[in-house]
């Protein structure tokens, strides 16, 4: 017998499961499924009474197999047909065991979510996680562990019905349904069936944190064994959809990767991509990506998808009997200028310098944060006057395309600490203050509430109200008003919150973040509000008042305030609201606003440097912007800014009417910069802004911008149009154009990616930038008058062929 149980276990041991240690003939056994913990019992085994075979499996990963002793004899025709028999006998009663234990999970589910009416979001794992888990999770009791406290989350079938539950408790442990079916269940976030796209992983708090990024529906498969029984299931409800399988990475030491592997098969079994999670090389899933890299760093993964597809070989530089001339370019390429650091004054020079040298960010970026904090420090103190009748705020609007992890948030981290401690600062001060305010609301609410009362009471008696009505007015005029408290730097707030804290709590502030969600994320650029929020924005830069309409709160007006916007936006991001909201964006000359810098990548060029022991540049830097804050800002009696007015020297003005004039000359058709005409037509108001910039922190808030100051800012602004011309050149192209150059930039990554040059056309209308077959066939066309790419015939295969030495650096 012992031999027999020892063969039985080793077989159960090669397919990844550990047996238990005693195991009993003729018993049904359960014990741990792959990968699982103790507790667990996916998997199960019986070796047959009479020891010459047996089964086992694992219902986590639908593993069914059968085991039948080796001897030293061979069986007989007869003994391995009674064999198959047993085998399918064991199976069908496991079947019928099976559909019984189910049933009874199904009722027994019904019956806990029907009595847990605690509110899912207060749970202690949702809000740890911090993400909406969607409308079906529910919160009572876990009787089954005996849990007081847990979050209910539903798995249903395919056919709509709730299969089974996992349990979470307050302490994130989680717990299944016992005898409930799982495997190809899922918990859906949004509608799944007759979807277009869908998203697909394994935990609940990975899948919704991608699905409130993305917004696409999206399922939780519930662990990595059960991906590939949930991708079908989902590819029942939506034949036509593109299956995106959400990875978790976990990568381990000896290099195997149990997530991917799960979700690479899974993707194969539906004709589905691959996201793949990552943080530097650490074990993670995009729950932590969100959590530690933001929202656009979950985007980012969800365009560099792995294409899971099969691909032809790449050859040579032919095409059968018909060679491939070289690619001709798309468009005029503008080749990236050095940034004019030297057109900074010097001060801020060294301290970009001193900084660039230990982040080892690109220079644009690094220089980018050291703006956005001059502008932040000196907006409340000054505007400028070009001309007669035309003056205005000199607050910067900054945008940095560029992909995660090139250190933006680090640079702002230099160059904005003065502010933060300045801000920290203010708040120790104003401490009493609140004090005081709070004791006057107080005393003012209680005063108000017995007038009111008085009133009430008279108006029982038939008494006269009128004394008390004009002690109400007069008492109104009278209300505390809250001290204000500098805080000049925001995060992603919405373009509402962000005009009430100018117009309520101080009139002077900046966005500064990696993530740009305040201009171009879900929240302030939603199809219903886009333009709303557009105007406010351009307002703020214009330094005009806006009236700010609510439902359900006070209206309020934003005026005298001035603005500061630093950002960094991926290039994806950035393309896919253009798609959006691209013609609003540039048709408002919201985007012409901005500073642009489109900087290359330094990733990869970065060797570690240890930190200088001092940052006597930095300190500098620091100590100066530090001197401007603590000059009072112009606050007027309504709350707003009274910023001193400059001008410009002789000199400055006719150095800027020339700057002026030789921008204006391009902007007719024909010209230079007339597809930028746009963001041109705003470059010589930026120099006037940066020139009051570089003049206030080197000469001080005061007397008219000299030459030299103008001079610099000239160069700058003049460097960020061509950073614009760069990155909307492209969007200025015509419709046909621009769609090539869509398409060739898609296919080029995607050629280089999975190391082919052939692709089929209809993988390219499913997974490609042009999903109509009309503007896919316009955009070959110009592709194959470039010689860039061909669509080839063959019986009823269509192909796209493209010119391989654009995979080995053509134009």
């Amino acid at each position: 017998m012992g031999s027999a149980v020892e063969s039985f276990k080793t077989a159960i041991q090669a397919h990844g499961l550990q047996p238990p240690e005693t195991i009993q003939p003729g018993k049904f056994h359960r014990f741990a499924g792959y990968g699982k913990k103790r507790g667990d019992d996916a998997a199960w085994c019986k070796l047959f009474d009479d020891l010459r075979g047996g089964v086992f499996g694992d219902f986590s990963t639908g593993l069914d197999e059968h085991w039948q002793f080796e001897t030293e004899r061979t069986y007989s025709a007869e003994e391995r047909a009674a064999f198959k028999q047993r085998i399918e006998a064991e199976r069908q009663q496991r079947l019928a065991e099976e559909l019984l234990q189910h049933e009874a999970a199904e009722k027994q589910a019904a019956d806990i979510l029907a009595a847990a009416k605690a509110d899912p979001k207060q749970h202690a794992y949702a809000t740890k996680k911090g993400v909406n888990f969607g409308p079906r999770v529910r919160r009572g009791t876990w009787p089954q562990r005996g849990w007081m406290d847990a979050l209910l989350i539903p798995i249903y079938g395919a056919d709509g019905k709730v299969w089974t539950l996992e349990a979470i408790n307050t302490d994130g442990e989680k717990d299944y349904l016992k005898g409930g079916r799982k495997r190809g269940g899922f918990h859906p976030l949004g509608k799944i069936s007759g979807a277009s796209r869908v998203l697909i992983g394994e935990g609940l708090a990975t899948v919704a944190a991608v699905h409130a990024v993305d917004g696409a529906p999206a399922v939780a498969a519930m662990d990595a064994g059960n991906l590939s029984a949930a991708a079908l299931a989902v590819r029942t409800l939506a034949p036509d959809a593109e299956i995106i399988l959400l990875t978790d990475n976990d990568i381990k030491p000896d290099g195997s990767n149990p997530g991917l592997k799960a979700a690479t098969e899974a993707a194969q079994a539906v004709g589905g991509r691959v996201a793949v999670p990552e943080l530097d090389g650490q074990k993670c899933d995009f729950w932590d990506v969100l959590q530690q890299r933001g929202a656009d760093a979950v985007r980012e993964a969800l365009v560099t998808l792995q294409d899971i597809a099969t691909a032809t070989v790449a050859t040579p530089a032919t095409d059968g009997d018909h060679p491939w001339p070289k690619p001709q370019p798309l468009t005029a390429k503008i080749e990236p200028e050095a940034y004019p650091l030297d057109a900074l004054p010097d001060t801020i020079r060294e301290a970009v310098e001193e900084v660039a040298a230990f982040v080892k960010a690109p220079l644009p970026l690094v220089a980018g944060s050291a703006l956005g904090a001059l502008s932040l420090a000196i907006q409340a103190h000054c505007d400028i006057k070009r001309a007669e009748r035309l003056s205005g705020p000199v607050g910067l609007f900054m945008l940095s395309i560029a992909d995660s992890g090139e250190r933006k948030t680090t640079c702002d981290g230099f160059f904005t600490s003065a502010i933060r401690q300045y801000e920290a600062e203010q708040a120790e001060l104003a401490a009493p203050l609140l004090k005081d305010y709070a004791a006057e609301l107080s005393a003012w609410t209680a005063e108000r509430e017995g007038l009111l009362a008085a009133i009430k009471d008279a108006v029982k008696r038939d008494k006269p109200t009128q004394k008390h009505r004009d002690d109400l007015k007069e008492l109104e005029h009278a209300k505390p008003e809250p001290p204000r408290i500098p805080r000049l730097i925001l995060g992603d707030e919405t373009p509402e919150n962000l005009a009430y804290t100018l117009a309520k709590k101080w009139p002077a502030a900046g966005v500064v973040s990696s993530e740009a969600g305040v201009v171009f994320g879900a929240h302030g650029m939603g199809k219903d509000s886009v333009m709303r929020n557009l105007a406010l924005l351009n307002t703020l830069w214009d330094g005009g008042a806006l009236s700010i309409g609510r439902r359900s709160s006070e209206s309020f007006t934003v005026k005298d305030a001035r603005l500061t916007v630093a950002l960094q936006i991926q290039e994806a991001t950035l393309r896919a609201f253009f798609d959006k909201s691209g013609a609003l964006a540039r048709g408002t000359g919201f985007l012409a606003r901005f500073l642009v810098a489109w900087p290359e990548s330094t990733q990869g060029n970065r060797p570690f440097t240890d930190p200088p022991d001092t940052w006597p540049k930095l300190a500098r830097f620091h100590q100066r912007i530090t001197e401007i804050l603590n000059t009072p800002a112009p606050i007027n009696e309504q709350g707003g800014l009274n910023p001193v007015m400059l001008s410009f020297t002789p000199a400055a003005k006719a150095a800027w009417i020339a700057f002026h004039d030789a921008i204006e000359a391009e902007l007719k058709s024909g010209g230079e910069l007339y597809d930028v005409r746009d963001v041109a037509s705003k470059t010589a108001d930026n120099a006037a802004r940066l020139a009051v910039l570089f003049h206030g922190f080197t000469n001080g808030i005061g007397g008219a911008v000299d030459v030299d100051s103008f001079d610099g800012a000239s160069s700058i602004a003049a460097w960020h149009l061509s950073e614009s011309r760069r990155f909307f050149g492209e969007l200025a192209l015509p419709v046909e154009l621009a769609n090539a150059a869509r398409l060739d930039a898609w296919l080029i990554d995607y050629a280089k990616r999975e190391r082919t040059h052939l692709i089929s056309k209809r993988h390219v209308l499913q997974h490609g930038p042009l999903r109509s077959d009309a503007a896919l066939v316009a955009a070959l066309k110009e592709l194959d008058e470039l010689d860039r790419a061909r669509l080839i015939q063959d019986s009823k295969r269509k192909t796209i062929k493209l010119n391989p030495a654009l995979l080995a650096g053509g134009e």
